[in-house]
């Protein structure tokens, strides 16, 4: 009995094995299939019902036989429902009581389904040993084996880019991981400004830090390296720059960017010195500004900031020296300590130690940049926090979102290279118009520098 006008569609069993669906009817393949035709056998004990399909295309060839049962449309909703939730199980690091939430929320079952199907703590015994058989066993120290599923890209490309450990007599002393695909690495290579940042709150367990580095293009970052370091030392980052110096090499490309944008690390200020002489190296406006406060807090200022107008104004204008032109900075500091009250002696003791001897000046002054600030790098981050909804996330979790990270690499730039543009808050464009606007004054001695400083710090305090 041929039957064209049956729907059929495919699910997987318990097992995993392949399943036939035909007018609510669940079959089982039957042994006897061939190169061309595939015999189906109806799961209910004792039903002679049988199915023919195609072996190479899957169409519904013909069936065989009625069968001597009702069927029930019910445990096929459940199946479905079951066959996604085990495929995410598999491929996400997602809690299993959320996936499972989540796709019977979306499964829209039937009110005598819903009754058939298992809760999520019924189901949590099958499920987790479904996902222990997918997942390989988590490290339990730095001394670990990443599989082949964790190497490459989710396209199949080679992902994993580096893996270097260092012994001492207790075992291994440091590692250093790195992810990129060639296609990441020639983006990178071929960039003129690149930003780097560390971040630690989802460095896997064992590592310290993931260190990721970015290309600027079309004013817009994209993520192209990702480093996990064991330690944040001078000679990780050597390293590091090491591996992609080599790796420039091997794809016929140089890796000279012109500017980097980094925070204020002491041991990455001296081996980026090092590294790329010709570089103009600059810090983070974001972190620049951070640290001030964050040295207000510790130093107990905070009341003092929050309740004295001219000790915020003057906490304020040391802020917004790094937007000064580079020949003002050190007269306008002599003036913020003039004009400072005594309630803030610190803040200023602190500042001239750090910023004005220990700190060069050309690092940290950014008014002479476009962009001047990380902040690409730390909506990434944010992002990406967000995305691993946990800190110290386990390492195969870890490798799992960089992988999906990579995929929108490529999306976002094949979006830009077929003519996308980055969309720049209003807010952002309004500050640097008026950044513009004071300096234009200030070069046509319409303003002073200490009216040039006034109008910055009120800009800064906008900002926040």
């Amino acid at each position: 009995m041929t039957t064209p006008c049956s729907t059929y569609s495919f699910i997987n069993s318990n097992k995993g094995k392949p399943l036939l669906v035909v007018d609510d009817y669940v079959f089982q393949q039957s042994g006897k299939s061939t190169t061309t035709t595939t015999y189906w056998a109806c799961q209910f004990k004792g039903c002679s019902a049988v199915a023919h399909t195609s072996t190479g295309t899957g169409i519904l060839i013909k069936q065989k036989n009625d069968h001597c049962h009702p069927s029930v449309p019910e445990k096929i909703e459940i199946r479905k429902l079951m066959n996604k939730v085990k495929s995410r199980i598999a491929c996400e690091t997602t809690a299993i009581g959320q996936i499972y939430d989540q796709e019977m929320a979306k499964a829209n079952l039937s009110t005598t389904a819903l009754v058939m199907a298992p809760t999520a703590i019924e189901a949590r015994a099958g499920l987790n040993l479904q996902r222990r058989k997918a997942i390989p066993a988590l490290p339990v120290s730095i001394d670990f084996y990443i599989p082949r599923c964790y190497k490459v890209a989710l396209n199949g490309e080679r992902f994993l880019l580096a893996d270097h450990v260092w012994h001492a007599d207790a075992g291994i002393s440091k590692r250093i991981v790195i992810f990129a695909t060639d296609e990441q690495l020639k983006f990178l290579f071929k960039c003129t400004h690149i930003l780097m940042d560390g971040t630690f709150s989802t460095s896997p367990k064992h590592f310290t830090q993931v260190y990721s580095i970015h290309g600027l293009k079309y004013k817009q970052s994209f993520l192209c390296v990702i480093v996990l370091m064991t330690e944040r030392k001078a000679f990780s980052y050597k390293h590091m720059f090491r591996v992609l110096r080599s790796n420039a090499v091997r794809l016929q490309l140089g890796f000279e960017p012109t500017k980097i944008t980094t925070d204020f690390e002491s041991a990455l200020i001296n081996v980026i010195k090092a590294e790329f002489p010709n570089a103009q190296h600059k810090g983070c406006y974001f972190h620049y500004t951070n640290a001030i406060h964050r040295r207000i807090q510790t130093l107990g200022l905070s009341t003092v900031y929050k309740t004295e107008h001219d000790a915020r104004s003057s906490a304020r204008k040391l802020m917004a020296l790094a937007l000064l032109p580079l020949n003002q900075v050190k007269l306008a500091f002599d003036d913020i300590v003039e004009g400072a009250p005594d309630s803030i002696d610190d803040l200023i003791d602190y500042f001239r130690d750090y910023w004005m001897k220990n700190m060069n000046l050309s690092l940290w002054n950014v008014a002479d940049l476009d962009v001047r600030t990380n902040n690409h790098v730390e909506g990434w981050n944010n992002r990406f926090n967000k995305r691993m909804n946990k800190t110290h996330p386990n390492m195969w979790a870890f490798i799992a979102c960089l992988q999906a990270e990579e995929v929108i690499f490529r999306q976002l730039f094949l979006k830009f290279k077929a003519g996308a543009q980055k969309k720049i808050m209003l807010k952002t464009l309004t500050m640097q118009k008026h950044i513009d606007n004071l300096n234009t004054r200030f070069n046509n001695n319409e303003i002073d520098r200490v009216e040039l400083l006034d109008g910055l710090s009120l800009l800064v305090a906008s900002k926040k």
